[in-house]
């Protein structure tokens, strides 16, 4: 497995990744600017993407933001290939920029937040 920042020649295959794994139904999917091209495209362009691959295909991605006004990263946007998940993949790829705290901003009322729990983030 390669864990890397996603760089242009991911683009087309990152896209395709949150295409086939998000489902706009879910109640962690709050804003469509999570299905927006345009929002990927850009993350990956300004170094906001992290992906991890198996064989040149993406099992992972994870959206992450540096807030210029405070010493924290937000995390914004991840995905795990059903496979990969309940395996530490998700806190492996944040390893790689977690020089600063890493939060996440999630609606109280989603049963993502249940996820939160079991990997035991701090409310």
């Amino acid at each position: 497995m390669q864990i890397t920042l996603a760089n242009p020649n991911h683009i087309s295959d990152v896209m395709a990744f949150f295409n086939e794994i998000l489902d706009r139904n879910n109640s962690a999917i709050y804003s469509e600017e999570f299905l927006c091209p345009l929002g990927i495209k850009a993350a990956i362009r300004r170094e906001q993407m992290i992906v991890a691959t198996v064989e040149d295909q993406v099992v992972g991605a994870v959206r992450f933001y540096r807030k210029k006004t405070q010493n924290k990263i937000s995390l914004y946007q991840f995905a795990v290939s059903e496979g990969y998940r309940g395996k530490g993949l998700l806190k492996t790829m944040l390893k790689t920029i977690n020089d600063l705290p890493i939060v996440v901003l999630c609606p109280t009322d989603s049963k993502f937040n249940d996820y939160y729990y079991k990997t035991e983030w701090r409310i």
